[in-house]
């Protein structure tokens, strides 16, 4: 188990996901759905919790050393 600060406040999960920054651009060929490329957008990468999915305020919880939440505004 790990220590407190390392896990989500709201439901203490030790698990988090990102929301990409990036998208694929697909092509129907053959039947099917191909990759053609994938495109960075300038989005900044979101981390949310992998259970609940509160999401992380990323700044915060580097700069205080634990997992701390965004405020809904």
């Amino acid at each position: 188990m790990s220590t407190k600060k390392y896990i989500c406040p709201e439901c203490e999960s030790e698990e988090f996901i990102t929301e990409p920054n990036q998208y694929d651009v697909l092509v129907f060929e053959e039947d099917d759905f191909i990759v053609q490329k994938s495109v960075s957008t300038n989005d900044k990468e979101k981390i949310y919790c992998r259970e609940c999915w509160s999401k992380i305020n990323v700044a915060e919880s580097i700069a205080n050393k634990r997992v701390t939440l965004t405020i809904a505004e």
